[in-house]
Formats: structure tokens, sequence, C-alpha cells
């Protein structure tokens, strides 16, 4: 009875079936060969199919999730990937002239993105939202030149008022005024009356892949970044949109504990061009490279700048040699990012990860616990943050902090754009101090033994997890 239930037995016996099909059809086929035709024509339709998921060169766990979708629907997962893969708008590429790069890391990014590393005069660290709106809305308000906005999520609300109180102060000083909103983020959370409120406030506002049917392929390209720069001189970026929940006015899910940064210096004239990246389909900049301290701005662009995160963090982990400190609120990062880890920590490198107690999304918070418990094994430390939401996304590896838009998660790593920035010296420590406060009013995360339908829920939710 033990080998009913063997794998190898299993291929067998679905090899021998798989045979003794072919050996039926060759002996009926004058009786069946409309039914025989109609399944070559399936099996022609998956076969392209799955070579062009194959070609895509896409992560491994992308390629495997999309070509089980593709045999689960036999016709139908075929033709929604075949459709969406004729998607192939550049939207978002940036070339930098003037900032050669320093360092190997510079270096690396600059031939993985075009931006590289850039001088800048100072930086702050923002903790939470209070801290992070302050700072934004006076630095707007002051305004002279150009403002560009660039945000997943808009909600109306006494945030957003704050901003369009802001607004009208640099519109008033002569500033022109950008808004870039993404169409999924923010959907039916601003309404009409808002975007009128920000034209008339004197904003330019484009809306990025505007909600509509699902046959359109680029709905599932949304641009998750978080940018406000200012007059070229100031850049803000890191986890907070626009909204009461950011700034803990009104947070459904307890204290919402967030991160960002205001970089002032040469190194803001990237986030710039970030944005006109997007906002033009495609940007090329020369700055002014100088200041007294240097950062390496980054950032995705898909369909085809994806994946720019995962080979710079699978860099700094694999290079780390005391800690890795890690800030998500969603985790379920590829095997190339969860190998690095475990084998960091195999090492003797501390390995901390904080993700939340009290989730925003069910399903996710389900697939991080399924993610962190195959970690732990390996020696790593996973952390829920218990007073709320933990919504902030950086990484603290050695002497380096990474801070910006990202998730760790398969959306923001490969489907999303999204933007970040490297710093060392104040900045990582304190994001390090910050790290530490942090987890200090959080719980250790412990495996726990889940029900048989749980365990397939969680089964099916990993197998899927790069799709969405």
């Amino acid at each position: 009875m033990r080998n009913l239930f063997n794998r190898n037995f299993i291929y067998i016996l679905l090899i021998a079936a798989e045979i003794a099909a072919i050996i039926f059809l060759c002996i009926w086929i004058p009786s069946y060969a409309p039914l025989a035709a109609v399944f070559a024509v399936i099996w022609v339709l998956n076969l392209i199919a799955s070579v062009t998921v194959y070609c895509k060169g896409n992560a491994p766990e992308i390629n495997c999730s999309l070509i089980l979708m593709i045999i689960a629907l036999p016709i139908a997962g075929a033709v929604i990937y075949l459709c969406s893969s004729l998607y192939t708008k550049d939207r978002g590429s940036l070339k930098i002239v003037g900032n050669e790069p320093q360092s190997g890391e510079e270096n690396t990014v600059k031939a993985l993105c075009g931006t590289g590393g850039a001088g800048y005069d100072r930086a702050v660290y923002l903790k939470s939202g209070n801290e992070f709106f302050n700072l934004l809305f006076k630095e707007i308000a002051r305004a002279r030149e150009r403002i560009y906005l660039e945000y997943f999520i808009v909600r109306k609300g006494k945030t957003f008022d704050s901003l369009i109180s802001a607004i009208r102060s640099a519109k008033r000083n002569g500033a022109e005024i950008k808004f870039l909103i993404d169409g999924i983020g923010s959907a039916f959370k601003l309404g009409r009356r808002e975007k009128k409120t920000l034209k008339s406030a004197g904003a330019e506002v484009k809306i990025f892949h505007r909600l509509k049917p699902l046959f359109y392929t680029g709905l599932n390209n949304r641009d998750h970044r978080k940018i406000a720069a200012i007059d070229g001189k100031i850049a803000f970026t890191g986890g907070f949109n626009i909204g009461d929940e950011y700034a803990n006015i009104d947070s459904p899910f307890g204290y919402w504990k967030d991160t960002g940064v205001a970089v002032y210096g040469a190194a803001a004239k990237i986030f710039e061009g970030m944005f006109l990246a997007v906002w033009n389909r495609g940007c090329e900049m020369q700055i002014e490279d100088k200041g007294e301290k240097r950062c390496i701005p980054y950032f995705d662009g898909p369909p085809k700048l994806s994946g720019v995160l995962e080979d710079i963090y699978m860099t700094a982990i694999s290079s780390a040699k005391e800690r890795v400190h890690i800030f998500t609120p969603y985790f379920c990062a590829g095997e190339k990012i969860n190998a690095a880890l475990s084998l960091a920590a195999t090492r003797g490198v501390d390995v901390r990860i904080i993700i939340p107690h009290i989730p925003d999304k069910k399903y996710a918070f389900e697939l991080s616990r399924t993610y962190a418990s195959a970690l732990i094994g390996s020696g790593i430390k996973v952390y829920e943050y218990t007073p709320g939401f933990m919504h902030a996304k950086s990484m603290v590896c050695d002497d380096r902090v990474y801070i910006g838009s990202y998730n760790l998660d398969f959306r923001s790593l490969r489907l999303n754009y999204e933007c970040g920035v490297m710093f060392e010296g104040e900045i990582c420590a304190a994001a390090e101090r910050d790290f530490w406060d942090s987890m200090r009013l959080s719980m250790p995360f412990l495996p726990e033994r889940v029900k048989p339908l749980r365990a397939v829920y969680r089964f099916f939710l990993r197998l899927f997890a790069p799709l969405f």
C-alpha cells in the first residue's frame, strides 16, 4: 500500500496512461479524427504558449506558475498568456549622463537600470507619517520651479487636503506641478471631485493604466512608486502614499508603521528623471554630480527593466558579513533571495525580518507566514510587528541601507514600476536604530501546525504567488 503513494510509482502510472492513450488514438484514429484534431490544436496552442514562457527568460517561479496556468486552463490559459505577452511598451527607460561610477556597486546599478551613484548634500530618515508629511508639505509649499509627484495610492481625506494646500502655495510661487497617479492603486479611493480639486489647484494630472476590462494586458504592470521631486533639488521616497492611514489619522489596522527618506542635492535630480521617464515614456538627462556624500538611486520599469532590486539585494545579502535586517509588509520573495538569506544565516550573519502582525490583506499575510515558516529552519529570525500594520520597506545590510517602494514579493520584484535608494553612514545608522526600536515592539514568529484545508490553501497561494 505504501508504494501506491510513492512519487515514482505515480510518475510511472502517468507515463503508462499517456502511452496507452497514444496507442488507442493510433488504432482508432479514423473514427476519432475530429476529436484527435481538437486535442492536437489544444496541444499545439499550449506548446506555443509554454515555449513563449520559456523564451521570455523570467524567474523560474514565474515560468512554473505560468505553465501550470496554461495546463490547468487548456485553451483559456494559453490565450490569456499569449495576449498578455503582446504588451511590449517600453515605458520608463532612463539614461543619466554626468555621473561616472565610483564603485563596483555603482557600476552594477548603472548597467542594470542606467542611474548609478550620485552626490548629495544631506538626507533625512523619516520613521513616521508625522515626520514624513510635515517635511514633504513644507518643501512642496516652498517650491519655486517644479513639483513632480508619483504615487500608487492617493486617497481623499485630511492628508490629501493638506497636500492640496501645499500645492496651492507652490502654484502661487509660480511652480509647475505634475502628478502621476496609479489607476489601480487609487481606484475607488480618489473620486472625480478630488481630481478636479487637484487640477483647480494647478496640478497637471495623469492616470497610469486606468482601470479597464481584464483583457487590457498592461493592467498587471502597476506604478507602485512613491516619488516627490521638488525643484530638482529635493526628493522624497519610501513607503508612504497619500492617505490618512499613512499619517495615522485614520488607520484601521492599528499603528501604521512606515519609513521614508528625503535627499537634498544632485541625487534628487535622478528621482526627477525617474518621474519624467514614465510621464514622457522615456528620459535622458544630465546631472551635475557633486555633493559631500554619495548614494545610489535605482528603479524598475517593466517589461524590459525588471528584477533590478532582486539583483541588487542578491549582491548585498551575498556579501553581508554582520547583519541583514529587513522591514517588509509582504514577504514572498523568489528562490534567489530566499537562498541568499538562508546562506547568509548559515554563514553566521544576523538575519532578521519584521513582518506585520495585523494584516491589511489576509491572503498576503498567509503567504508571508508560509515563506517565513520555510526559512526559520536555516537560522533566520522572523518577527511580527504587534502595534499595527508594518508597511515599511527597507533592508539594512552591514553598513548600507536600501529604502524605497519595494515590497519583498514577486509583484514588486518583477511586475511593478518601483524605485529606491541606497545610503551609507548616518542614514543607515538611523534605519538600524529604527529597526531595533520596532523589533522591541514585535513578537517572534513561530511556525504553527496548520489544519489540512489551510495547508492546501497555502500551497495554492504559494503556487500562484508569482502571477499576482
